[in-house]
């Protein structure tokens, strides 16, 4: 007998909540006397601990529990389930779950794309996204048309033909909040098919020849300014999303155009898009909310185009497709940072498509793990969140998302769970919105008060280096060691041959004015993440005394947080 799977029963708990974690086995005939034991710990302190007998033939164990309500907003738990045989421990597996107020407070957004006859009664792509922790799901292209969201009959065909059913959206839907997710509407905020426009050629956005703007000679883009009649059939369109069952909306557009032509009224007049791209925010939060519901709203800032205007707006989270010029490792911490200082009370959301997945790539599929290994590590602990996983096992490629990958590889299915398994447990210490970021001021030229030795170090994302990211939060320092040796590119979005050198003995001296109460590493890329004390001595500082104390071992990323007294 041993474990085969560890996960909670749903993506993401409310204060109150009871929690389960269930635990399946692989039965065996052996003979011996079977227990199991279930851990619960927020972040290295053991909350609760409780065991089971095990029959021979018991194939799922499901433990119970509640966690007394505090004042945090979120919280993030590690768990641990040990199988023991005659007493000895034979097996382990852990699994994470986080308690919230909100959604939003930590959203891990993923899709479905996939509503055919064929998935009726088939909830798999739930249930493996709910081992993935996937708490908010994007619908994509679930729609009859653009303009017209919801279809005429139940079996209807898309505007590229496929042939899709609104049934299994809504059994959809219900699966989704059987696991705790938000289920949001993909909805083009000015798109429409041709029969639409050609009716109202009016109320379309015309370039400074005349021609009319659109997509692939498909979708034809509309003015969405208030004056124009579009601007309330949008929304209205959007609130019928709403009364069918969605718990929000995804604002898409497609980064242009940035301004363009009006004739409504008759007039010729120049909308400049990264204005009213709020107003049609605030009025559909406006015009639902009237209507009795409260939506999500998730706006799509193409290539970060335009934040400045729609960080602010009211929507519940900020996120960014990301397109060239924004390339590199850098540039995914940059968009990250700058989000937030538009909207320090919202996170951040990257679509990074991983290209080196598809099949145009053309390269071998280790390449295109290795890349997306290097892209979360680099994302999360930018304190970002990664819109890639959805439907059963599939990695986003493109903004089309029915042409996503399905990953295959058990042995990457569980470094991608051990990743989303990570940024669960320890949520506090990377998307609390009190953190604060100290990377360019602390370490590296002639900041002092963090220093790294044994390899190359910066506190900038560049080739053959670490990467060292210095944060803070009340009672905590919190340090990211991001691995790029040996590393050729820096661009994210291409295959990378080889993981990082594993880099041992990292020695790090930080100045610490709080009195140390104790330090602790944890990875995901070693023993599922589970915290490792370090030991610690003082030594001398020119501003005073630091601390010492020796990394064993960085494969991709590191993460060691310093308790301090308050």
């Amino acid at each position: 007998m041993r474990i085969k799977d560890v996960y909670p029963s749903k993506s993401q708990y409310r204060p109150g909540e009871k929690v389960e974690i269930i635990a399946t086995f692989e039965v065996t005939d052996d003979l011996g006397n079977y227990t199991v034991s279930c851990t619960v710990l927020n972040f290295h302190d053991i909350l609760y601990k409780t065991e089971k007998e095990l029959k021979l033939h018991d194939e799922k164990v499901v433990f119970e529990f509640n966690i007394e309500k505090n004042e945090k907003e979120m919280m993030g738990f590690g768990v641990e389930v040990d199988l023991y045989r005659n007493n000895e421990k034979i097996n382990s597996l852990s699994t994470s779950f986080d308690i919230t107020e909100s959604w939003k407070l930590a959203p891990r957004y993923g899709f479905l794309s996939d509503f055919f006859d064929r998935d009726k009664n088939d909830d798999k792509d739930l249930v493996q996204l709910n081992k993935y922790h996937i708490n908010v799901v994007q619908f994509y292209d679930w729609m009859y048309r653009h303009h017209e969201l919801l279809p005429p009959t139940n079996s209807f065909a898309d505007p590229l033909g496929r042939n899709l059913s609104i049934d299994v959206v809504k059994q959809k839907i219900d699966y989704a909040h059987k696991f705790g997710m938000m289920a949001i509407a993909y909805g083009a905020v000015y798109g429409c098919e041709k029969e639409f426009y050609e009716e109202h050629k009016v109320w379309a956005l015309y370039k400074n020849d005349g021609t009319v703007f659109d997509l692939i000679n498909l979708i034809y883009i509309m003015d969405i300014s208030k004056k124009c009649g579009w601007h309330d059939h949008i929304i209205s369109e959007f609130l019928k999303a709403i009364k069918f069952g969605f718990d929000g909306i995804h604002m898409d557009q497609y980064g242009f155009p940035k301004e363009a032509l009006s004739v409504t009224d008759q007039v010729k007049k120049i909308r400049k898009l990264r204005d009213e791209f709020t107003v049609l925010i605030n009025d559909t939060r406006e015009y639902i909310e009237k209507n009795g519901y409260k939506p999500a709203l998730i706006f799509n800032a193409v290539n970060n185009w335009p934040i400045d205007t729609v960080a602010s707006a009211k929507q519940d989270v900020v996120y960014i497709e990301v397109w060239p010029p924004n390339d590199t490792y850098q540039d995914l911490y940059n968009l990250i940072t700058n989000a937030k200082k538009y909207a320090p009370d919202k996170q951040v959301i990257l679509a990074a498509y991983m290209e080196p997945f598809s099949k145009r790539s053309n390269i071998p599929i280790e390449y295109a793990e290795n890349a997306t290994i290097m892209v979360m590590a680099t994302i999360f602990a930018s304190g970002g969140f990664h819109l890639l996983l959805g439907e059963l096992n599939g990695i986003l490629t493109e903004a089309y998302y029915p042409n996503y990958t399905t990953i295959d590889s058990e042995r990457f299915i569980r470094e991608l769970r051990d990743y989303y398994d990570f940024i669960v447990r320890y949520e506090e210490f990377l998307y609390d919105f009190n953190i604060v970021d100290n990377t360019m001021t602390y370490t590296g030229g002639i900041n002092t008060e963090y220093v790294f030795k044994g390899t190359k170090f910066s506190p900038k994302a560049e080739k053959n280096s670490v990467w060292t990211l210095v944060k803070e939060k009340e009672g905590y320092k919190i340090i990211h060691l991001v691995n790029f040796t040996g590393v050729q590119s820096m661009k994210w979005n291409e295959g990378k041959e080889i993981r990082p050198k594993i880099i041992n003995n990292i020695e790090a001296t930080v100045l610490v004015a709080e009195s140390v109460k104790g330090v602790y590493l944890a990875s995901p890329d070693i023993d599922s993440g589970k915290p490792k004390k370090l030991d610690y001595e003082y030594v001398p500082h020119e501003h005073g005394k630091a601390i010492r104390f020796v990394i064993p071992e960085l494969r991709v990323w590191d993460m060691v947080y310093i308790v301090c007294e308050s």
